[in-house]
């Protein structure tokens, strides 16, 4: 059994009534990020089916063509791993399937490959389960997860920043922030922060696909990339960067429109010539590198003051932010159980979607 619709089997009282009545989108959007899953199955978006002239007709077709072949091999899925059908099933909304068909405009063929492999990788990585235990609104009564949780939200660097002014979601990295090498140095806190990366993409494909069912058009976000506080020893590991960078794109098809990299020292753009050949032309096109100097004023032109967090230069209460913290790595080792979710360890049985170069 799986979650229907956006709120049905996800607890919404994490979100602030103004947040849940002020429009479709922005309910869809606290349903998905202001709230924990109450489950951890495949989350299903209702409606599944695209509104009149939303999907042009040679879209609709295409869509309906996928559809159709997925559907022809599901029966066939069940043997290749048992949690695989069900995030199929979950993800043939029209909007959905789009998003495939769109990232692999060859043919078909490439789209129903795309869609396969990412449904396979989603069942074998529990991507779900990563989800339900590491959404930073979870809450877990002690145990293992709760362990896991609480250094996710430590040490992590991402998390959603709320919509821009077109109403649409935005989520932050404060890639600036983020401790590589003290993570590097402790493997089973490098694995945790490979699961907290891998419940970021969750929650910003969930996000674009509830949006996009809500308010029926095509939806994807903004990501902003925060470099304030870049070293050399952030990019002495740009090994882990480019690990991170794989998992998105073949298997969170679309799931933004574009990615902002602020505050930028001159030293990015040399990494971004290192990065980027890693990534398709699509998402290469999608990326603006910004310098400190003109990265408030792209901000300002993208996003109200209510909405940007106060260290990017914002009015938004702190409480309401959903960025982990990355704070910087003791030097001590740090305890840290298994996985409780039954996902792969990043390291030590990775995907062919997560593994480095």
């Amino acid at each position: 059994m799986s979650d229907q619709g956006v709120s049905q089997g996800e607890s919404t009282n994490s979100g602030t009534k103004e947040e849940l009545t002020e429009d479709p989108g922005c309910a869809a959007l606290a349903a998905v990020c202001q709230s924990a899953p109450s489950t951890c199955h495949p989350l299903h978006v209702d409606p599944a089916t695209a509104p009149a002239g939303a999907l042009g007709d040679d879209e609709r077709a295409a869509v309906a063509d996928l559809r159709a072949r997925v559907a022809a091999c599901i029966p066939l899925w069940g043997g290749r791993h048992p949690g695989m059908v069900a995030e199929a099933q979950a993800h043939l909304d029209d909007f959905t399937l789009h998003r495939f068909i769109v990232s692999r405009p060859q043919s078909i063929d490439a789209a129903l490959d795309m869609f396969t492999s990412a449904m396979e990788w989603r069942a074998t990585r529990g991507v779900s389960q990563i989800f339900t235990e590491l959404h930073p609104r979870a809450v877990h009564g002690g145990g293992a997860a709760s362990i896991r949780h609480a250094a996710a939200r430590q040490f992590f660097y991402g998390g959603y920043g709320g919509v821009t002014k077109a109403k649409v979601p935005y989520f932050i990295e404060r890639l600036g922030l983020a401790d590589l090498a003290g993570m590097a140095r402790q493997p089973r806190l490098l694995d945790l922060m490979f699961d907290a990366y891998v419940c970021h993409l969750e929650a910003i494909f969930r996000s674009v696909r509830s949006h996009a069912a809500a308010v029926g058009a095509f939806t994807r976000c903004v990501i902003v990339i925060d470099c304030a506080g870049l070293s050399f020893s952030t990019l002495r590991h740009i090994g882990i960067i480019k690990r991170v960078s794989k998992i998105g794109p073949p298997n969170f098809p679309e799931g933004s429109s574009r990615v902002l990299v602020m505050n930028a020292p001159v030293a990015v753009s040399a990494t971004w010539a290192v990065i980027s050949p890693l990534l398709p032309k699509r998402t290469q096109a999608k990326v603006s590198i910004c310098s400190s100097w003109s990265s408030r004023s792209v901000l300002r032109d993208l996003i109200d003051d209510s909405e940007l967090p106060e260290f990017l230069g914002g009015t938004q209460p702190s409480e309401k932010g959903l960025v982990a913290r990355a704070e910087a790595v003791p030097a001590d080792t740090i305890e840290l159980p298994d996985s409780g979710t039954g996902s792969s360890s990043s390291s030590s049985s990775a995907s062919p979607h997560d593994t480095p170069p």
